[in-house]
């Protein structure tokens, strides 16, 4: 389906580079673009409307850059996130709320994308950041989240998956300032060693991702679906009991 719009991830350099690739790439005329909060949030609000300024600046009158959005479902984090973490380390060995989380961040796009035709949400996703592992953009859980995504019908473009550092610094040019102060998370780093090192368990990352992240995503999903049809507001901690119920 051809689309003249799309949503935006916005967050920090990588999301201002993924939109400003795929406006090339898909010749979008409008871009939606959302910034979403999860209640951990440390640092400067102000950064993500910064990063807009950028996104409006680098596309100029070419792109129709609307005024941002603000997302945020904190019981829906929590059910996914926070309540279920003894269950998931039991189960899987792994419990980071860094993975439901970059999951969760995508959902909230969902109903937006809806209400505008079904529209892509462009993410600055990477499946490696120059050599750094991300628990969170792992290509498994990258490629997880886009089948959850097109479950909902609304397809997750990636257009700077592979790119590296310079290349993503090439796409923002001088215009994004380094050295400025980013949104952060009070549980950065929770999967790190002290030395920053990554250490997790691979068979157990992918039982996570089949048994726990894809589910709870198509779930959640399947619950707004409902609502739309006229059921009752969703429960998310028995959206996420039911999946793990099995």
């Amino acid at each position: 389906m051809d689309h003249s719009a799309a949503i935006v991830e916005i967050a920090g350099r990588d999301s201002v580079a993924a939109a400003v690739l795929a406006a090339r790439e898909h010749r979008f005329r409008t871009l939606v673009p959302t910034i979403a909060f999860t209640g951990t949030e440390t640092g400067d609000r102000e950064a993500p409307l910064r990063a807009v300024d950028v996104l409006r600046a680098i596309l100029g009158e070419r792109v129709d850059v609307r005024d941002p959005v603000a997302l945020s479902d904190t019981a829906l984090w929590s059910a996914m996130n926070a309540r279920p973490a003894g269950e998931l380390l039991q189960r899987f060995g792994v419990c980071s709320p860094c993975l439901a989380c970059h999951l969760y961040l995508h959902l909230l796009r969902v109903p937006l994308a809806w209400s505008h035709g079904n529209a892509p949400v462009i993410s600055g996703e990477r499946d490696s950041h120059d050599g750094r592992i991300k628990l969170s953009q792992t290509p498994a859980s990258i490629d997880a989240a886009t089948r959850v995504m097109a479950h909902a019908g609304v397809e997750l473009l990636q257009p700077v998956r592979a790119a590296s550092g310079a290349e993503i610094a090439e796409l923002v040019g001088s215009l994004w300032n380094d050295d400025a102060e980013q949104l952060g998370c009070q549980l950065s780093g929770n999967y790190m060693d002290f030395d920053g090192s990554v250490n997790y368990d691979e068979a157990g990352y992918s039982r996570y991702l089949a048994g726990y992240f894809e589910p709870v995503g198509r779930a959640v999903i399947d619950a707004w679906r409902a609502e739309r049809d006229g059921a009752p507001a969703t429960e998310f901690n028995a959206v996420v009991r039911r999946v793990l119920e099995g």
